[in-house]
């Protein structure tokens, strides 16, 4: 494993995925970060780290789930203030509300990364992100990112024999929310399908290789959807593909690990905070801090 850390003066990483806690309001059957034992990382503290970086950097607000934070609009607001760029990424459950959405905007979120393992389907949810019924609050949270008007990008894990249609229901969703909210972006939202990666909590024998997972994409689908393959700079060592349809883009991700247990190895772009405020490869830290959880 190539694992190192870094001072934050020295920073090389151009994405921070910040692990605001490790608490979570879901039990998924999919998490690389399972374990709930580790306190919420200090605000303040981040905030010191972050105005050390030299540059400004795509700071990652994530979790577990990082909505159960109450003072998530404030993390928004001053790691802005900070001088980096923001995104989240959630399950969406607390996004279904309408209120608590402009909340966030407010506060000066621009882009959501919405995790959507069912699209709007209530049997896939209750299977994938434990047992329960989240299809219609998923698909409001993502329509109250619309209008919000939020750069949007979706996360969807393909688990074999369980939700290959997913495939086709989550471009019909998203395209019937763009109607429904007259989203118009120069920026069409972006779907990732993903594979699942051997790390933390998992399905074992239930993730497709990135081939098998091409193939079903065009599938379910390219038979409705003309896909045109795009050459673009990737922002992880997983990327497979990166696609265009109509009115959205799609993106194929490999979690499969290598021979040391690490999905995305040896990426330089991902980075991760350690409990000593350095910066180490993403996975790598997960790995070797929490991957035997």
């Amino acid at each position: 494993m190539k694992y190192y850390e870094l001072e934050p003066e020295d920073n090389t990483f151009t994405h921070i995925n910040i692990d605001l806690t490790h608490r979570c309001n879901m039990e998924c059957a999919n998490c690389y970060l399972p374990n709930r034992d580790i306190p919420d990382m200090d605000a303040d503290k981040l905030y010191e780290f972050l105005k050390r970086l030299p540059n400004r950097i795509f700071c990652r607000l994530i979790g577990a789930e990082a909505t159960v934070r109450s003072d998530l609009p404030d993390i928004i607001y001053n790691t802005k203030k900070c001088g980096h760029k923001v995104s989240l990424t959630t399950n969406g459950l607390k996004l279904a509300s309408k209120k608590y959405t402009k909340e966030l905007k407010d506060a000066g979120l621009r882009m959501v990364l919405l995790s959507m393992n069912g699209a709007h389907d209530p049997d896939v949810y209750s299977v994938l992100d434990g047992g329960g019924q989240y299809a219609d609050m998923k698909v409001q949270a993502l329509k109250n990112c619309m209008k919000e008007k939020f750069l949007i990008n979706t996360g969807t894990i393909i688990a074999k024999g369980v939700n290959e249609f997913t495939l086709y229901d989550q471009v019909n969703t998203v395209r019937n929310a763009i109607k429904e909210t007259n989203y118009n972006l120069r920026l069409k939202p972006l779907l990732r399908f993903k594979s699942i990666g051997a790390i933390g909590r998992y399905m074992p024998n239930s993730s497709y290789t990135l081939d098998e997972l091409e193939k079903q994409m065009y599938w379910y689908i390219g038979g409705n959807n003309d896909i045109e393959k795009v050459d673009t700079q990737p922002v992880s060592t997983t990327d497979y593909g990166f696609y265009k349809i109509e009115d959205m883009y799609i993106r194929l991700v490999d979690w499969a690990v290598d021979e040391d247990g690490v999905p995305d190895s040896e990426n330089e772009i991902r980075g991760r905070i350690t409990p000593d405020w350095k910066i180490a490869p993403f996975f790598e830290h997960v790995k070797k801090n929490e991957g035997q959880f």
